[in-house]
């Protein structure tokens, strides 16, 4: 039985690596169940015994990238390094998930259009990461910590938006950081 499981989640696996590249390289809407089991190299049958559509595909594929997004956030908030450096850090990590996921696609606009579909998802996975943001501000000694921590995730987001490569998104994002949290940690 086990044995089973591990093909299952094996296939799992193939399908949603098929359905990204797919995506990534002709959009949602060019993008068709037939050829996501040919990408993943399964029966269609198969195929739909994992997945009712592809937007089934896709959502996974979006809870997939929420995941990495928190790893990578909680990993850089709680590592090594003055607070200021840490959030820059998170930030710059939360971001780049999603731009190395979505670099060198001709399709990032529809996909983004798309993520309507995963707007809950993504609500969520923002108040969490506000929250913990509010926290380490808290903890710190800043007054209003949860206004900081939404304003810094406005302005992160409208950096992420303007298309720079990754390093500049993570300079820009560590500077970020540096002016909005490091006056508030001096009074």
């Amino acid at each position: 039985m086990p044995e089973a499981k591990g093909r299952g989640s094996e296939k799992r696996d193939r399908i949603l690596r098929a359905g990204r590249t797919l995506f990534l390289r002709q959009g949602l809407r060019a993008t068709t169940m037939e050829a996501i089991a040919r990408e993943a190299q399964i029966a269609k049958p198969t195929l739909y015994a994992h997945f009712p559509d592809k937007h089934a595909i896709f959502s996974a594929l979006l809870e997939q990238l929420i995941a990495d997004k928190h790893v990578a956030f909680d990993a850089a908030l709680t590592g090594d390094g003055a607070l200021v450096e840490r959030i820059g850090r998170a930030l710059g990590a939360k971001f780049g998930v999603i731009s190395r996921t979505l670099e060198g696609s001709a399709h990032v606009t529809e996909l983004f259009a798309a993520h309507h579909e995963g707007a809950a998802l993504f609500e969520r996975s923002n108040a969490l990461i506000a929250d913990k943001l509010a926290a380490v501000l808290t903890e710190a000694g800043v007054a209003d910590a949860k206004r900081l921590s939404l304003l810094l995730l406005a302005a992160a987001k409208g950096v992420a938006e303007a298309g720079i490569t990754s390093t500049q998104l993570s300079d820009d994002l560590m500077l970020l950081s540096e002016r909005l949290v490091g006056p508030e940690l001096r009074r």
